[in-house]
């Protein structure tokens, strides 16, 4: 038997060769995009349907003119916009196309996969920035921080201005207080983890003690390094508060108000008029919805439109029913808008990745 036979006598031409690196381009390429297809596939015609009924939707759009539909997209990029913004502030060097595009591709995928994975998205992408390991972690940290606690300042902001406006009840002002005073006191404490080694030891080995208490109701292991991650958080913060702690405040502030702004126009082009629905209301409904929209349960639309009319004291059934129609306008463009957004800005990102890495591979 020649040695360029097998067992069975047929020819052997040795191992196969790997494909080459134009063909794994294409097939990654390839990849990239059916990955792409099929979260809008699934995000469109699996999980919308289950959520939106389509031929409400269509109605209700129907009713919009041109003008409206296209102020309401607009409003919606500009929530998109604001909210790169977030990620530039908590990202020093990050450019404001760079955050837009990571925060717009990590709302892609929010919408298939439960927070946290939007932001491994934009860890992944931080990284074909050229930040290091350490910088986008701490980005996506800062992000996360800020989000929620801008989920938490919205009603507070709308709360505040209604009762300014006189539309307020004592309850109201009692809730506001209550609400305010804790909120100011946890962020007096971060703040002060972020800037004493001393205050986050203290904090720390406090959730330390709390923690292993609770923990051991449960019969489980307690954690024993929480201290140390209160301590290692602070000192991983601290510069980027430093640098960009203003910026912080403004952009998470104009991203809750740019809700507000969309808010406003779903309610206007709903005939829900400023006498029964006043400015100060339109900041409140949309805090009010931005916390309702975190909440990890089914039914959250209709729990948002008689919650919300119950708040605002409206009892009439045509007003209850504009509301709902003002709901679905804002979910439509703060939900629905992002998708074929972020879908876009994902494969502009693919792209450039593939083009420096092939730059990169002339190069060598």
């Amino acid at each position: 038997m020649s040695d360029h036979q097998d067992a069975a006598g047929q020819d052997y031409d040795g191992p196969s060769s790997p494909p080459s690196k134009r063909t794994r381009t294409r097939i990654l390429k390839f990849v990239g995009v059916l990955v792409v297809l099929a979260l809008l596939y699934y995000s469109l015609f699996v999980l919308l349907p289950s959520e939106l009924d389509w031929a409400t939707v269509w109605a209700d759009l129907q009713a919009l003119t041109a003008w409206e539909i296209a102020a309401l997209v607009a409003s919606g990029l500009l929530a998109i916009l604001a909210l790169g913004w977030t990620s530039k502030a908590s990202l020093p060097g990050l450019s404001l196309y760079q955050g837009t595009e990571s925060s717009a591709t990590s709302q892609l995928s929010a919408f298939v996969f439960p927070p946290p994975a939007d932001m491994a998205i934009r860890f992944a992408m931080y990284r074909t920035y050229g930040f290091s390991d350490e910088q986008s972690a701490v980005a996506v940290l800062i992000a996360m921080v800020a989000r929620y606690a801008m989920v938490v300042v919205m009603p507070l902001i709308g709360m505040a201005l209604v009762l300014i406006a006189g539309l307020g009840t004592w309850s109201a002002l009692w809730w506001f207080l209550g609400i305010g005073l804790a909120f100011a006191f946890l962020l007096w404490l971060i703040l002060r983890v972020v800037h004493s080694d001393a205050a986050a030891h203290r904090v720390g080995g406090w959730l330390q003690r709390v923690a292993s208490r609770v923990i051991r109701w449960f019969h489980r292991t307690p954690p024993d390094d929480l201290e140390d991650s209160v301590v290692d958080f602070g000192r991983r913060t601290r510069s980027t508060v430093d640098r960009n702690g203003r910026s912080l405040v403004v952009s998470n502030v104009g991203w809750g108000l740019s809700n507000a702004l969309v808010m406003l126009l779903c309610l206007r082009f709903s005939s829900v008029s400023s006498a029964t629905v006043p400015l100060a209301a339109v900041v409140l409904t949309a805090g009010l919805i931005m916390a309702i929209n975190m909440l990890p349960i089914p039914g959250k639309d209709a729990l948002a439109v008689s919650w919300i009319a119950a708040v605002l004291g409206l009892t009439s059934s045509t007003d209850i029913s504009n509301l709902g129609t003002a709901m679905l306008l804002y979910r439509l463009v703060t939900w629905i808008l992002p998708m074929p957004v972020g879908g876009v800005f994902f494969l502009l990102w693919r792209s450039r990745v593939r083009r420096n890495k092939a730059a990169e591979g002339a190069a060598a």
